[in-house]
């Protein structure tokens, strides 16, 4: 769950309480009653966020209670007719699906069309939506030679999705117009740049709601979700900002979403301190790619490498370059994906696949596959040597990122998205540099 908010082009005080007094009224009508007194207000590290004007909370204090009527779930899109109207059942097919993710996205579409021809109850919660994101997703194209190849790879994944969905949906809404305007969707109502901004605003702001413990009233897009709708958007609550310093705890009591939380890094939280909830366990790649944000000295951050960074490593290396390294050491890595979860963490040091995969490369000389098989899954103690290999793979990627930053800056301006990266750059830096600083390059 969350909304990207840090370093971001933001909507001014004036403009976030204009459209809040309308969402409180249409919330309370709704039955949402607002017992913890939350109030939006702008703070100096994060923007806009959440606090409470009159009440102290501790752990085990509830945060928010929002009746599941507040919420844009699957079930609030069975039961409108109008948007299941579009859908023909009839031209689905099981292998053309669409995530819930992607469906939410059509309907905010769906939902801000509907606003610009005739008054909706949605409308203001519309009104409070970003009209941009700081995904890496949206840097220009000079901007995105300038990324590491991690950032590309995800984006790259992110855009071909959201074109495979897209043009599921353009299918589907085929030789179709609005009854209102006339216009034809997807064509001129629904375009490509308006789905990628609704498809972000549902991956930053919304929640994990399990569909089976809010069941709809009809299953009319059950045939062309890929799987079960378990997301929701949350009105006023997508306005909690994330922290890896607390826990909180959501679930459905009843017909009300609740947030709970679980720990503090104080004892008490007072008036008008702001208040944060926990999105999960994510390291800053993830919050980064998501959402569009970071945190500096995230506790649950590590630094990930790819088998193609080492493939790099030995390149660029002069001593590593004029060894030989059989095609089956690395054929072998690939195909019992110790290439995967090769990272290092603050304080748990190289993971093990990274220690495998550095003592296959460089400290032993088979490449027959039982050899090799023997070696990798045999005692962990031989993977303890890891110097010279581990200290050159930590300081190429200081200077490969160190590289990207200064690339950033020679750029005559940099998009939101792109400042973001750049600061997510330095701070990838100074954490490498703090484990060394802490294991001594081992």
């Amino acid at each position: 769950m969350g909304r990207t908010q840090r370093q971001r082009k933001r909507h001014s005080s004036a403009a976030a309480s204009d459209a809040l007094g309308p969402l409180y009224s249409e919330l309370h009508k709704r039955g949402w009653r607002n017992e913890t007194q939350l109030s939006a207000t702008d703070f100096p590290q994060t923007g806009r966020g959440l606090c409470s004007k009159k009440l102290s909370f501790e752990a085990g204090n509830e945060l928010i209670r929002l009746p599941a009527e507040c919420l844009i779930s699957i079930a609030t899109m069975e039961a409108d007719e109008q948007f299941k109207a579009l859908f023909d059942k009839e031209l689905f097919d099981k292998d053309a699906r669409i995530s819930c993710q992607a469906l939410l996205a059509c309907y905010l579409m769906h939902l801000k069309h509907s606003c610009s021809v005739a008054s909706s109850s949605w409308s203001a919660y519309l009104e409070t939506l970003p009209s941009s994101y700081t995904t890496p997703y949206f840097c220009t194209i000079p901007e995105l030679q300038c990324l590491p190849e991690a950032l590309l790879e995800r984006i790259v994944a992110q855009n071909r999705q959201i074109r495979e969905y897209y043009a599921v949906l353009k299918q589907l809404m085929l030789n179709k117009s609005c009854a209102d305007c006339g216009q034809s969707f997807c064509e001129q109502l629904w375009e490509l740049p308006e789905f990628k901004l609704c498809y972000f605003a549902v991956n930053t702001r919304s929640v994990y709601l399990n569909a089976r413990l809010l069941p709809a009233a009809s299953k009319h897009f059950q045939q062309l979700l890929s799987g079960d709708c378990n997301l929701a958007l949350a009105p006023f609550l997508d306005l909690f900002n994330h922290t890896h310093q607390v826990q909180t705890k959501a679930q459905l009591l009843g017909q009300d979403y609740v947030l709970t939380l679980q720990s503090l890094p104080q004892a008490k939280l007072k008036p008008y301190e702001q208040l944060f909830i926990s999105y999960g366990a994510l390291t800053n790649f993830k919050l980064l790619t998501e959402y569009g944000f970071y945190l500096e000295q995230n506790s649950q951050d590590y630094f990930e490498f790819s088998l193609h960074d080492i493939e790099q490593l030995i390149a660029h290396n002069k001593e590593f370059s004029t060894r030989d390294y059989h095609c089956n050491i690395f054929k072998f890595i690939r195909q019992h994906n110790l290439n995967d979860q090769m990272f290092v963490h603050l304080d748990d040091g190289p993971s093990h696949n990274l220690r495998v995969v550095l003592h296959l490369i460089f400290k032993q000389q088979a490449y027959f596959p039982n050899i090799l098989n023997q070696i990798a899954f045999g005692t962990t103690e031989q993977f303890e040597q890891l110097q010279p290999e581990l200290g050159y793979l930590l300081n190429y990627k200081i200077e490969e990122y160190k590289r990207f930053q200064v690339a950033l800056q020679r750029l005559p301006q940099l998009s939101d998205s792109a400042a973001v990266v750049a600061g997510y750059l330095k701070e990838c830096v100074q954490y490498l540099y703090s484990f060394i600083e802490r294991h001594g390059e081992a």
